[in-house]
């Protein structure tokens, strides 16, 4: 059933239809009758060009009952292709069916009017086979326009891009290479919504008329596929440097400023490219390279120009397919913790463990928190999966609860602006029964909440998880915006140094040096973060009980400048009441620098690698 608007469209297509026939030639009868005629024919044609399969003799049926309507005049014909052409193509994203069905309705036409007509002279017949090859010609010449190039700005489109890549492709020389850049235009959007789609066009065709020049002059073969894109094949390359090359030729093109109605707007475009040998490449793999390169160039902030990288594609393609995984994962128990213990550097006690999260995947293994842990956040992910792994944390920790031990588990940035964290954390420890005193949440440094009113937010946030009792830490302190003063206005009970101390401190074994589990990319790592100090025995002692160096010395194998500043950190936090983790301790040596510094706590390869709750079990016997 056709929508009002469409059947509008008919009608209006009906109604030039009959105009064009009436100044053509003679009409028999009243103008309405024909008019409803060709109300119905108009109807049947766009129906054929929707239906499933395609019937083309749809359109011979219509040729037939148009000349036997007594509409046979020699220029009908002609007049009936030339509206109905532009007409149905309007409608269908097949404009090869309109060829077809029009094709198909010429020959209805003309096959009743021979027949009809078998008594007529000769001449009669060959005017009429005259005519018929003519406006056959005229309709393939405007179908080959229509289908081939770009009304808007007169352009090689799409499909004819396809075609020229093809022929390049095939007939290329052994080793030849061929390129392909894809251009657009910044905020083409806000030019149409603020100055109109007319104003917008007009953009298009000024740029379609600077990049001829541009391509005329360097022999580029320029096409637009439609919208703001437009595309330059380019033969005869060396290697992307030539891509780069006409890419910034192009861009510059651009007309900056647009200029409308005394108005200026600025105009920049970005450019995707793929450049490579042409065998073994296909029209539709260099356009979706090139396409993918595009994509890069708008979210990247590299420049307005990006290349196609397949190993980036890998694991863009990898990003997308694990994305898609993780709700079913989810769902199917592939979520699963590792813990690592922190360790007391005066008497290498186990006083707690932190959380870090794997994914199980059934074909290829254990996937590190760095692989999945943005993607969980992008798709929104992240609170369901943080929820899940939260309580389980929870509950190993009160399985531990006899050794005394607590359990640190990370949180992200988003999770930790969920107005409901507070609620899913008190919800985890009542339904599995750990402590708050047991629980530390991890935040990192470079997450952590400022002074700033903007942040606000968190910071209630934090002294609402704080009310709970639970701990709170920053991890990688040093390495990003928290820094002291927010350590002294928020509640938090201890700090995780960034690795960048403990490697200016003292260099790991060769090959071993950094070894610390980042579990997401910078500006994307969990978070967590501790309160009150948990008690095993007397732990944490008073700085003064570890051994510091004597006043004006600097502990062995440590380097004074880097010594002073990683013990002024400490001291000052030790001020605040906050304790003190070196994460990444690889050596014996870095273990007996931190514990000369006063340093609580140590994490890393030097006292045990993340391991799965049972073994974590038997350590702590």
């Amino acid at each position: 059933m056709w929508q009002p608007d469409e059947t509008a469209d008919l009608v209006r297509l009906a109604h030039a239809w009959t105009r064009a026939i009436a100044a053509a030639t003679f009409v028999p009868g009243p103008r309405r009758r024909t008019l409803d005629l060709l109300e119905s024919f108009t109807v049947r044609l766009a129906d054929a060009l929707d239906d499933e399969p395609f019937d083309a003799d749809a359109g011979y049926r219509v040729g037939e009952e148009l000349a036997d309507a007594r509409l046979a005049g020699p220029a009908v014909l002609g007049e009936t292709i030339a509206v109905l052409t532009p007409g149905l193509l309007a409608r269908t994203g097949t404009p090869s069916r309109v060829g077809v069905l029009l094709g198909r309705l010429a020959t209805g036409f003309t096959e009743t009017v021979r027949e009809r007509d078998a008594e007529a002279t000769e001449t009669l017949r060959r005017a009429l086979e005259a005519t018929r090859r003519r406006e056959e010609a005229g309709i393939q010449r405007r179908l080959t326009n229509t289908l081939l190039y770009d009304p808007l700005t007169g352009l090689p489109n799409r499909s004819k891009l396809l075609d020229g890549l093809g022929a390049v492709l095939g007939n290329a020389l052994p080793g030849e290479r061929v390129g392909l850049c894809l251009l657009d235009v910044d905020r083409f959007t806000a030019v149409t919504d603020t100055m109109g789609h007319e104003r917008g066009d007009d953009l298009l065709r000024l740029i379609a008329q600077k990049l001829r020049a541009v391509a005329h002059r360097h022999r580029y073969y320029l096409h637009h596929l439609g919208s703001d894109r437009f595309a330059a094949v380019i033969t005869g390359t060396a290697g992307p440097n030539d891509l780069i090359k006409a890419a910034d030729l192009l861009l510059r093109a651009f007309p900056d400023p647009f200029v409308v109605d005394g108005h200026s707007m600025p105009i920049t475009g970005r450019a995707g490219i793929a450049e490579t040998t042409a065998a073994g490449a296909t029209p539709e793999s260099l356009l979706r390279s090139a396409a993918i390169a595009l994509g890069w160039a708008r979210h990247d902030d590299a420049g307005p120009i990006a290349v196609f990288d397949p190993d980036r594609s890998r694991l863009d393609i990898r990003r997308h397919e694990l994305a898609a995984a993780m709700p079913g994962a989810l769902d199917d128990g592939q979520f699963v913790l590792h813990y690592q213990p922190l360790v007391d550097l005066l008497d290498h006690r186990t006083v707690g463990v932190e959380a870090l999260a794997r994914w199980r995947l059934p074909a290829t293994g254990l996937l590190q928190p760095a692989e999945f842990v943005h993607l969980a956040e992008r798709t929104g992910l992240i609170r369901p999966l943080g929820a899940h792994l939260l309580e389980a944390a929870c509950a190993r920790g009160a399985e531990w609860h006899p050794s005394g031990v607590f359990v640190s588990v990370n949180l992200s940035p988003v999770q930790l602006a969920d107005p409901a964290l507070v609620a899913t954390v008190a919800a985890a420890l009542d339904r599995t029964g750990l402590l708050p005193s047991r629980l530390q949440l991890e935040l990192t440094g470079s997450a952590a909440p400022s002074g700033s009113a903007a942040l606000s937010g968190h910071r209630d946030t934090l002294r609402g998880l704080a009310d709970l009792g639970v701990r709170l830490a920053v991890d990688d302190f040093g390495a990003g915006s928290a820094g002291l003063a927010d350590l002294a206005e928020l509640p938090i009970s201890a700090v995780k140094l960034a690795p960048r101390f403990l490697s200016d401190l003292v260099p790991g074994p060769a090959g071993e040096a950094g070894r610390v589990e980042h579990r997401t990319p910078p500006g994307q790592t969990l978070i967590s973060t501790p309160r009150d100090r948990v008690t095993r025995d007397s732990w944490p002692r008073d700085p003064e009980q570890r051994d510091p160096a004597p006043p004006g010395t600097t502990p062995a194998g440590t380097a004074p400048h880097d010594s002073t500043l990683l013990a002024g950190v400490i001291r000052l936090c030790h001020d605040l009441g906050i304790t003190v983790t070196a994460v990444g301790v690889e050596t014996d040596a870095q273990a007996t620098a931190l514990r000369r510094l006063a340093c609580d706590l140590g994490q890393g390869f030097r006292f045990a690698r993340p391991a799965p709750a049972s073994d974590i079990t038997r350590l702590l016997g």
